[in-house]
């Protein structure tokens, strides 16, 4: 029904090569009508719903496609799109350089790991003992970058490998000038919202309310430490690692969606089903003509009133018909690409 309609902002901004983003929580299924730029939209913008393998493929071929995954219950929207506006801080394709990277409390063994990456190569490998409630790595020599547009702007992404969840608490990234200088922010979920898991994992920091600690300079950003919160217990572990440390900013999108809540109750909160008397009914006066010849039928079904059934059903089936002729759906419909030409230059 077109009075379930909703629009909320994506969250995160949208941003090229990030693809994962939360789900509005009442979406009803995959039903999106649109994912929008605010402002300065183009004509020729248009997100196409495909489904999970095609968008695996597909990504980062600048075909403006999202999905909806659906795992372990949690409903996951994946969106390719966006501008590109970043800013590189460290490939962490070796451990030498650009500046050096060290280790600290129970972080140790820093590598370059070439089997094991993102992209650029290589990634930064290292192990973790058990004892202390901290591991970090920190590089205080690398190349200045100048984050001047940045500043309070963009967010921090770094891809981290975890190896082992138990005990895990948080990761906490700084960048700046030095180790009296610098900004802070502390995450504890992955960018996408989703709890830390084994293996890659894509690691946001805003920087729209960082704590700063000294005054920082952002146009010459040289300090960056990561750090991994934990239980003193957590058993010792090997192989992580660290990858494409990036600043970017994003695009300010909205989501256009159909809700499953149809329903509110006396203190405005959103229901998916009516528990109580006094809970409203979303629907404009056409949609609720609808629903009540639905009711009757049921009702009357109940009643063993059969010629008042067929009435209603009847009356349902006109209501119904008319409404969807005059509002038909507007979610966006999955499209998929059976085969891909691959054009030869001549």
């Amino acid at each position: 029904m077109r009075s379930a309609k909703r629009k909320e902002a994506l969250s995160p901004n949208l941003f090229s090569d990030v693809y994962d983003y939360t789900t509005p929580t009442s979406l009803k299924g995959r039903a999106i009508i649109d994912i929008k730029r605010q402002v300065k939209r183009s004509v020729d913008e248009k997100f196409h719903l495909v489904d999970e393998e095609e968008f695996d493929r597909e990504k980062g071929q600048g075909r403006d496609i999202f999905t909806i995954s659906f795992d372990d219950f949690v409903t996951n929207l994946r969106i390719d799109g966006g501008s590109v506006k970043k800013v590189q801080i460290h490939t962490c394709d070796s451990v030498t350089a650009n500046g050096t990277w060290s280790v600290g409390t129970d972080a140790t063994n820093i590598t370059a790991d070439t089997e094991n990456y993102i992209s650029a190569g290589a990634s930064l490998n290292f192990d973790t003992n058990s004892g202390a409630t901290t591991a970090f790595i920190e590089n205080s020599t690398m190349t200045q970058k100048d984050l001047t547009t940045h500043d309070e702007k963009s967010s921090m992404f770094v891809w981290v490998y975890i190896p082992a969840t138990s005990g895990l608490t948080n990761f906490i990234l700084r960048w700046g000038n030095d180790s009296s200088n610098f900004w802070s922010r502390t995450v504890t979920t992955d960018s996408g919202g989703n709890a830390f898991s084994i293996g890659w994992n894509l690691l946001r920091f805003n920087w729209s309310g960082a704590t700063e600690t000294g005054t920082v300079a952002p146009a010459t950003i040289d300090y960056i430490r990561l750090t991994i919160t934990k239980t003193a217990g957590m058993a010792a572990a090997t192989d992580w690692r660290v990858d494409d440390i990036v600043s970017r900013i994003g695009d300010i999108y909205d989501v256009v969606y159909y809700t499953r809540f149809g329903w509110q109750n006396s203190s405005e909160a959103y229901l998916e089903n009516s528990t109580a008397t006094t809970d409203t009914l979303l629907a404009q006066s056409d949609e609720v003509e609808i629903i009540v010849s639905k009711s009757a039928e049921i009702i009357a079904a109940e009643l063993k009133e059969y010629d008042d059934v067929k009435f209603y059903r009847e009356e349902y089936a006109r209501l119904k018909a008319a409404y969807t002729y005059a509002y038909p759906s507007e979610a966006i419909t999955r499209v998929q690409r059976y085969y891909k030409i691959r054009r030869n230059r001549f």
